[in-house]
């Protein structure tokens, strides 16, 4: 899977993040793909342009290795009051099969 494939699926997925680049919130930069783990580990539902949540999170964890190799995944995360929703890239959390 190709970067800018991964990216076209992610905003196909979403509005307002037409910009693959890094988005600010509260003063953290994260990349799209960070954003769609955030709102899946953190809300479990789609919200903040964010549609199809749990789809693309599924998505993303089978995808992991590529996010990691081009730069679309943060080795940490956390929500905004700083409570850890993954580390060291483990954002597999009881991933359902369809």
């Amino acid at each position: 899977m190709s970067k800018q494939a991964i990216i076209a699926y992610l905003v196909s997925n979403s509005e307002g993040y037409d910009d693959p680049k890094f988005h600010s919130v509260n003063r953290e930069n994260w990349t799209i793909a960070d954003l769609f783990v955030r709102q899946e580990l953190n809300n479990g539902c789609d919200g903040f342009g964010m549609e199809n949540v749990h789809k693309v999170y599924k998505y993303l964890v089978k995808h992991k290795e590529e996010l990691i190799k081009y730069n679309l995944l943060s080795k940490d995360g956390n929500n905004n009051f700083g409570f850890a929703l993954w580390r060291n890239y483990n954002i597999a959390h009881e991933v359902e099969e369809e």
